[in-house]
């Protein structure tokens, strides 16, 4: 039974992960000329996705645990349990995004001898970051509570659909943030 229910509620789910993956992808594919433009930007790609998916699925990970706990349920959701990790998920997106924009910088230069604009790259990465943060946190807040209400297994849905959403998010984050750090700068 239990595998019938996880195929059940997984199976739909991951098959539009993929599509969701394809999409990213051609999002990515989109951003060439900015990548011409603005050296360094391709390396933080990979980081800043991998950032967000983290916290997203972590995120996800302890509400479900809070929900099997009991510390949280769909008409009790909004207490401190969650205001602590929403806080927690907000703080490791913005240093963690300044860290990798960091890295970032100094990997473009040692590297590929490039010279890059520490301020450009740094607050295209953090502007994408908390944006990033703020919307795959209320997603994260919206995609519990329905799984809640449907009575679904929290495990089985939060992590394909908190990372799919998540690189889909950021990607579009990211190419946003270019987009309006290239008017700043």
């Amino acid at each position: 039974m239990i595998l019938k229910q996880m195929v059940k509620q997984s199976l739909p789910l991951l098959i539009l992960c993929g599509i969701g993956g394809i999409f990213t992808g051609s999002i990515l594919g989109s951003m060439v000329d900015i990548f011409h433009r603005i050296p360094g930007l391709l390396v933080v790609i990979p980081g800043i996705i991998a950032l967000r998916g983290n916290i997203s699925t972590a995120f996800g990970s302890r509400l479900g645990s809070a929900y099997h706990l009991g510390l949280i349920n769909a008409d009790n959701m909004w207490n401190d349990a969650l205001k602590q990790n929403v806080l927690g998920s907000l703080v490791l997106s913005i240093v963690v995004s300044a860290a990798i924009g960091l890295i970032a910088y100094v990997t473009t230069f040692v590297f590929f001898q490039q010279q890059v604009n520490l301020f450009f790259l740094l607050g295209t990465v953090l502007l994408a970051g908390v944006a990033s943060g703020l919307l795959l946190t209320s997603f994260t807040i919206g995609i519990i509570y329905l799984v809640f209400k449907r009575g679904y297994d929290p495990d089985n849905i939060t992590g394909p659909a908190l990372a799919t959403i998540g690189d889909i998010t950021t990607m579009l984050c990211i190419f946003a943030s270019a987009l309006i750090m290239e008017v700043i700068v």
